[in-house]
């Protein structure tokens, strides 16, 4: 683990110098004051991740992504060398990252309609991935994610994985409150994402989930309102197999799978169960990386069927790190799901 971080630590500063130095030749500024404040920048998205002062993770965020694009065009710049090329593609990054922002903060609400061949009623299910509650978010943020959840009056609200994300458990603490307001029949459940073992403060994430009457499933299930809800441990941990789950569940009642990666999808379908919700891939949450996405992933968005297995994958309500959105949009899913008995 450590050879590959000094690797990536090695090829990160070398192409942060091939850019540094692209933008210096075409700026032209004095060199002294010109670099210090580069390397600075360059560091943020280290030094956003130890330091208490939240301008180096947010500059850091945006780092991140604009480092992305310059990366094409600094090695761009080794093959053409005509000057207003190269200023209007850095100009063309500014206005992607500019849109890309804007479009992180408009939520959709993406629909769905299926039909599950089992006997139960009717339900209109709510379902979000990717939260990432953390003290980068807005005062609003989880205020609006509530109230749009209740503008679509629930039967029932999903929260699959990846729900917090910030070391400061205070930045989950003052939202507990909040959380309480959402509205649903038969409850609020959920499962965890590799993020919240990430924060490293699993144990008091799990107390302010119960207060704010969230259920978290850990490789369990519950029966409610005549289906089954089954919550599995982050594919990232040491879980039990869906069939040790589901060694007690009735299959010929309807079966629904929050697993916040979409993997397992053949052990899904083996083992009975008819809708799995997940998220965790962001959709890549900025081009070009929903190309890598979809190599990685059998679904990595939308909806995909297998046998009698459905499948429904979010690119999240929320982001990660850039606060950018390109090529992919911010969502809640709104699920309603018609039961109907085999002929």
């Amino acid at each position: 683990m450590r050879v590959w971080f000094f690797v990536i630590l090695i090829i990160y500063t070398f192409l942060n110098l091939l850019i540094g130095r692209q933008l210096y030749d075409l700026l032209k500024i004095n060199k002294l004051a010109y670099w210090p404040i580069f390397i600075i920048i360059a560091l943020t998205p280290l030094i956003g991740r130890i330091s208490p002062v939240g301008i180096f993770e947010k500059i850091g965020n945006y780092w991140i992504v604009f480092f992305y694009f310059a990366t094409f065009v600094a090695v761009l710049g080794l093959l053409i060398k005509y000057k207003p090329f190269i200023l209007g593609c850095y100009l063309l990054i500014f206005l992607t990252i500019f849109y890309g922002s804007l479009q992180a903060k408009n939520i959709k609400v993406e629909p769905y309609d299926l039909v599950i061949p089992k006997q139960a009623d009717d339900l209109r299910v709510v379902m979000l991935s990717d939260i990432h509650i953390d003290k980068q978010k807005s005062n609003d943020y989880i205020a609006k994610m509530v109230q749009d959840i209740n503008a679509l009056n629930p039967d029932m609200v999903f929260f699959v994985g990846d729900i917090f994300d910030d070391k400061d458990i205070n930045s989950l603490k003052k939202e507990q409150e909040t959380l309480k307001g959402i509205k649903a029949k038969y409850g609020i459940y959920g499962v965890l994402g590799n993020h919240e073992y990430y924060s490293g403060n699993l144990a008091e994430s799990l107390a302010i989930f119960k207060k704010a009457n969230i259920k978290i499933l850990r490789d369990e299930v519950i029966e409610v309102a005549g289906i089954y809800i089954v919550g599995r441990e982050d594919a990232s941990r040491e879980r039990k197999s869906l069939q040790a789950i589901l060694q007690n569940v009735n299959k010929e009642k309807p079966i629904i799978l929050l697993d916040h990666q979409p993997v397992a999808l053949d052990e899904a379908k083996d083992n009975g169960v008819d809708l799995q919700l997940s998220g965790h891939t962001h959709r890549g949450q900025f081009f070009p990386n929903q190309l890598i996405t979809k190599r990685i992933y059998e679904v990595d968005y939308g909806y995909l069927a297998k046998d009698n297995l459905q499948v429904i994958v979010s690119s999240g309500y929320g982001i990660w790190g850039p606060p950018v959105r390109i090529g992919t949009q911010s969502e809640i899913l709104d699920i309603k799901i018609n039961f109907a008995e085999k002929n």
